[in-house]
């Protein structure tokens, strides 16, 4: 299962552990993404599971 963090750095400034989403399966964490649609697509990818904070969708 692939699990994409769009914004990583504002649910998680540092003080918490991606660990346990990694044991689900295979994590990217984009500290930022830029409200680009074509970026936030491609950072998307073909993830199961996406994860967003200030990043529209």
């Amino acid at each position: 299962m692939k699990i994409v963090v769009l914004d990583g750095h504002t649910l998680n400034p540092g003080d918490l552990s991606w660990e346990k989403l990694k044991r689900i399966g295979a994590l990217t964490v984009n500290d930022r993404t830029q409200f680009n649609n074509e970026v936030i697509i491609e950072g998307i990818g073909d993830a199961e599971i996406i994860f967003t904070n200030k990043t529209p969708l």
